[in-house]
């Protein structure tokens, strides 16, 4: 089985616009203290998204850390 793809971006914004661009809409979102998740459903097919913020660095060339946005496709199960 194929491991999901996941893309990083360094800001909320980035991240919702690259979902959004993609054709997924907001299905539910947990939000609790440091820990934000989000799952994103495809508008036409049962294709979902699965974005949450990380404490991790911010680049590869740096050693600043801070808030990092993942974003992971899910398979349909």
């Amino acid at each position: 089985m194929k491991e999901p793809a996941i893309k990083k971006f360094n800001s909320f914004e980035k991240a919702r616009r690259y979902i959004n661009e993609l054709g997924y809409t907001l299905k539910h979102s947990n939000q609790y203290k440091e820990d934000r998740s989000f799952i994103y459903q495809h508008k036409r097919t049962k294709n979902h998204v699965y974005m949450r913020s990380t404490f991790d660095y911010l680049d590869n060339n740096t050693i600043d850390m801070g808030t990092v946005w993942t974003v992971q496709n899910l398979q349909q199960l």
